[in-house]
């Protein structure tokens, strides 16, 4: 009986027809890899190069699947029922727009490192943005995980590249001055309920877009958000859920904003639905919304910021007045301490300050 060889086995033969040595190495998947040489000499070179490489794991599994099958099969099988309709959108034109054009065709196997890394080079080149390219980087990083888990690949080349690193867009916020400056503009505005909950309670424009009447405690001064308003190619403005499992939070107001809140539903004359809508009773697009924001700070006079910058200024504000970091990630809806205590880097050093400011006045009172 003739023995089955072992993966990563292989033997070199004479082909006495066409008069050339045979390399024969057993892959993985149990499938043989074949090498053709005049020599002998050659033949076995190159199968010792192909069991070194098999041993540390750089041989592809599976050597016919091409990028364009293996990331339609991604997109397929795992995007669309993963990740959030908005996210799926932006897989899908990343990988149509600039991953299939460039590398479709080619065998997912033959993809190298330098591929990748000219890739991204000329993506630069022609004005990509870093943060863009990073994206695209981190989509096919993670397909790839994927591809290892399938056999497809026996590497992941992603983790051979080095992807670009945007430079962190510095954060524009209104000190508190600005911010009752903006607020007295837009007072008599239809979305001045929605400003005050934004600057004091921290939300997204999304979110704040979500918040249904029933969602709101005013006995218990809170809001427990369920909700999110997003705008998405093909379906138009939809209600969806948070951004992420950390978004459905409950947040609690200040009293003033409360009262603002109170007055605003005694108005709405309806018990559940969204309290933000259009005049129809539809939810607002967001960009809607970021259009109205942009006309009332130019109005008021006020330097040049985005919707989300108003997040921003709510937990600069709350840093700066003491409130512990842990408090101020869970109004954010952050996953961590360690994001918000990043991203709010710039108030440290005022922190600092407080902190040895603290100290100073422990030691003088001992002496």
């Amino acid at each position: 009986m003739t023995r089955r060889r072992s993966r990563g086995e292989g033997s070199i033969y004479y082909r006495q027809p066409k008069g050339l040595w045979v390399a024969k190495l057993t892959l993985p998947n149990g499938k043989s890899k074949l090498k053709y040489a005049k020599q002998q000499k050659d033949a076995r070179e190159w199968l010792v190069e192909q069991q070194n490489q098999l041993r540390k794991g750089l041989l592809p599994r599976n050597n016919n699947v091409t990028v364009s099958e293996f990331f339609n099969s991604y997109l397929e099988n795992v995007v669309k029922h993963n990740l959030r309709p908005k996210t799926v959108q932006a897989y899908e034109s990343l990988i149509r727009i600039h991953i299939l054009p460039a590398f479709g065709k080619m065998k997912l196997a033959d993809l190298q490192p330098e591929n990748l890394q000219w890739f991204y080079a000329r993506k630069l080149e022609h004005g990509l943005s870093k943060r863009t390219v990073q994206y695209i980087h981190s989509v096919i990083r993670r397909a790839l995980k994927y591809g290892l888990r399938w056999g497809v690949i026996s590497r992941k080349v992603t983790d051979f590249v080095d992807a670009p690193h945007p430079t962190r867009r510095e954060m524009s916020v209104y000190d508190f001055e600005q911010v009752i400056k903006f607020l007295e503009f837009v007072k008599e505005d239809r979305f001045y309920t929605l400003y005050i909950l934004a600057i004091f309670g921290s939300f997204r424009e999304g979110e704040l877009l979500g918040i249904h009447v029933e969602d709101c405690e005013l006995s218990k001064r809170t809001i427990n958000l369920k909700h999110a308003v997003q705008y998405q190619i093909g379906k138009g403005v939809v209600v969806t859920q948070p951004k992420t499992k950390q978004s459905r939070r409950a947040v609690k107001l200040p009293v003033f904003a409360n009262n603002i809140l109170r007055d605003y539903l005694g108005k709405l004359n309806k018990s559940q639905g969204l309290i933000f809508t259009t005049d129809t009773g539809n939810p607002i697009n967001p960009r809607f919304l970021v259009r109205k924001f942009k006309e009332a700070i130019e109005g008021a006079g006020l330097p040049d910021i985005r919707f989300h910058d108003l997040r921003h200024t709510s937990a600069t504000l709350l840093l700066k007045a003491k409130v512990h970091p842990k408090i101020v990630q869970e109004r954010l809806g952050h996953a961590s301490i360690v994001q918000t205590m990043d991203t709010y880097s710039h108030v440290l050093p005022d922190l600092q300050d407080e902190a040895a400011d603290q100290l100073d006045r422990l030691i003088n009172r001992q002496s």
